[in-house]
């Protein structure tokens, strides 16, 4: 039996469709600044994503995301600028560096809740930037780690751009298929009541280590990306605003979706590196929009979206009934 594809997922597909063949045509569509911008918004929408699955499905707000992806580029940049390994090398150490921040980091979380998770989180992330600032003979202390190159087959711009795109995209795939998983169902109902899912037998501590690793890779991944990006890594990198800055972004595109952190952070680097270079007071433009998404918009820009959606087709529904 076929089964009927509904109108909102065939919406969903063809603007998917659509957003996809931008994202491929990007670098003959527009300049190698822009080109970077869109880099750059992929890559910490892939950050906002991995702070979203803890969260938008588990209800575990993380203020230290930023100290495990910049665990990872700072073993990148050691590797490279330190020690001159190769490309490998320097990738291996890189995601060996960031899972085990990702592991001492969540052992030393997962049985904690609500603020009290916040406030740990907060004071892991507080760790690295101390210690990238402290440890100036590995990290560079304030001047960072500078002169990491890119991989020669992805030196180009245009070739590492489309990197980033395939990277991300399997990322995003890869969230899919966790969120949609049994085990995405029981991340949710430990969101609802972790009580009640210790009674149906599941290890809810075990579960909290599992997805914070979860997200810690994907938070690798990201700190991964960017170090090539920008060819540097410094402690402001690792600053409590780079980790807001993900709860920020996921905050305004829609916590609990996938593509909502994707949207925030679409618009938030757009704000920081266009809409500033004509509006003087973009701080205070960014600010009056997250208040007003916060007031009128509880679920972020996607969960509005779905709302009006949603009643514009209960409305549909009910028109030929009215008209009876």
């Amino acid at each position: 039996m076929i089964r009927r594809i509904s109108l909102k997922t065939r919406v969903l597909l063809v603007l998917a469709a659509i957003g996809l063949g931008i994202g491929i045509a990007a670098p003959y569509l527009f300049p190698k600044y822009i080109v970077g911008l869109i880099s750059l918004a992929l890559i910490g929408g892939l950050f906002a994503q991995s702070v979203d699955l803890l969260a938008g499905y588990v209800g575990l707000v993380t203020l230290g995301q930023a100290g495990i992806s910049g665990a990872a580029a700072y073993g990148v940049g050691y590797m490279a600028s330190k020690v001159g390994a190769g490309f490998p090398a320097q990738i291996a150490v890189g995601l060996l560096t960031g899972i085990l921040a990702s592991l001492l980091f969540g052992l030393m979380a997962m049985r904690s809740n609500d603020v009290y998770f916040i406030m740990i989180t907060l004071a892991q992330g507080m760790i690295v930037w101390g210690l990238s600032i402290r440890l100036y003979k590995v990290t560079g202390a304030e001047n960072g780690l500078t002169g990491i190159p890119r991989p020669e087959p992805v030196n180009p711009y245009w070739k590492y751009y489309y990197l980033v795109l395939v990277v991300v995209v399997l990322c995003w795939m890869l969230l899919g298929i966790i969120v949609k998983s049994p085990f995405g169902a029981s991340l949710k109902g430990l969101r609802e009541s972790e009580t009640r899912m210790r009674m149906l037998g599941y290890n809810t501590t075990a579960q909290k280590l599992y997805v914070f690793m979860l997200a810690g890779f994907f938070a690798t991944i990201a700190g991964i990306l960017l170090v090539y990006l920008n060819g540097f890594i410094s402690p402001s990198s690792v600053v409590l605003a780079a980790s807001a800055l993900g709860v920020l972004e996921a905050i305004l595109g829609g916590v609990g979706t996938l593509v909502g952190p994707m949207i925030g952070a679409f618009i938030i680097v757009a704000i920081q590196n266009i809409v500033s270079i004509y509006v003087d007071r973009w701080p205070t433009l960014m600010g009056l929009i997250f208040v007003v998404v916060v007031l009128f918009a509880r679920r972020g820009l996607v969960g509005a979206i779905s709302d009006v959606w949603n009643r514009r087709q209960q409305e549909v529904s009910l028109e030929p009934q009215s008209a009876q």
